[in-house]
């Protein structure tokens, strides 16, 4: 009864949240339309909406078929002094519904400081927008390994950090709650993150990251320790792409890994993509055989850079149960 009860209440936040976020745009556009010149101002300079949502459709091979609402963010960014910018942004089908929400100061040309709510700079694929992944799934190597999305928040969490950028070298320097999103910290020990990203030429990225956390599940719970180690590649020429990662973890006593490789290719430039990906992970290496392995087939059809249907051929392979499933995803993304 009282889990019904706090679920109507959330849903009914919700509605609140989003009437007054719809009102405060509507007044926004309406003072806009009165004055030509400051519409300008807001859009051209220190206002900048965005949003997307997706409609999902999946087939199991055993289980419930069905349509889900998968996504539906709205997000805001702008400058509010020369140098100092923020961003937010919303996802109506989460609660809480807050994502991100930070302010970035530029103390220097090409470094920034950035605090208050976001993704930790750890993982090629993390640091990837949902509405741009070529796959309709994330890898279980970034799922279940990456800071932030283990402890199911999204990649996100709070804190503070600094980011530079010189000639080839780009570096991410951070420290967290450790906790994930909305969330305090349960512990006095802050969770460290860090990314060196290398540019060696136009097609190629290359990327090293490590993070070095304690993790606790909730007030008063043991602190345990939690770190990870990962690698990543992205290579592009013309309308071939390749990515891959890798990451070691070790949560407490226990050690895991997990990687990716996926290629693409556009079969009609800027509009019609297949990709091919496999995706492998070892939750503890002291036990022998509890791999598993999920190999993609997709096909990506671009109506605009954010409006796209995809459709994937999934088949999942739980070694340890000598377990195998087919899923058929579809998904149409449209966004602004």
């Amino acid at each position: 009864m009282n889990r019904g009860r706090r679920k109507g209440e959330i849903v009914r936040k919700n509605r609140i949240f989003l009437f007054i976020f719809c009102l405060l745009v509507l007044e926004g556009t309406s003072l806009a339309g009165n004055n030509k010149e400051e519409l300008t101002v807001l859009t051209g300079q220190s206002l900048k909406l965005s949003g997307f949502t997706q409609v999902r459709y999946t087939q199991w091979q055993e289980g419930i078929d069905g349509f889900r609402m998968r996504r539906a963010r709205v997000g805001l960014k702008g400058e509010i002094l020369k140098n100092i910018n923020y961003r937010l942004q919303i996802d109506a089908l989460k609660s809480p519904v807050l994502l991100d929400a930070q302010i970035e100061i530029e103390f220097i040309p090409h470094a920034r400081l950035r605090f208050g709510q976001f993704k930790v700079p750890f993982s090629l694929e993390n640091l990837t927008s949902s509405s741009a992944l070529d796959t309709i799934n994330r890898s279980l190597t970034v799922e279940k390994l990456c800071p932030g999305r283990d402890i199911g928040a999204n990649g996100r969490d709070i804190g503070v950090a600094v980011n530079g950028q010189f000639s080839r070298i780009e570096c991410f320097l951070g420290v967290f709650n450790g906790s994930g999103i909305n969330k305090t910290d349960f512990n006095d020990q802050k969770d460290i993150a860090g990314r060196f990203v290398f540019y060696p030429g136009s097609s190629l990225t290359l990327g090293l990251s490590h993070y070095n956390g304690r993790y606790s599940s909730h007030p008063g719970a043991s602190v345990v320790e939690r770190n990870r180690t990962g690698i990543d590649m992205f290579f592009i020429k013309d309308q071939l792409s390749l990515k891959g990662e890798y990451i070691f973890a070790r949560d407490a006593q226990v050690e895991s890994y997990a990687w990716y490789l996926q290629g693409g290719c556009y079969i009609m430039p800027e509009k019609l993509q297949a990709i091919v990906k496999y995706d492998s992970f070892d939750k503890n290496l002291d036990i022998q055989g509890d791999r598993i392995s999920v190999m993609t087939l997709g096909l990506n059809w671009f109506f605009s850079e954010k409006t796209k249907f995809q459709i994937n051929y999934e088949y999942h392979r739980e070694e340890l149960n000598e377990v195998s499933k087919h899923v058929i995803l579809a998904q149409l993304q449209a966004g602004f």
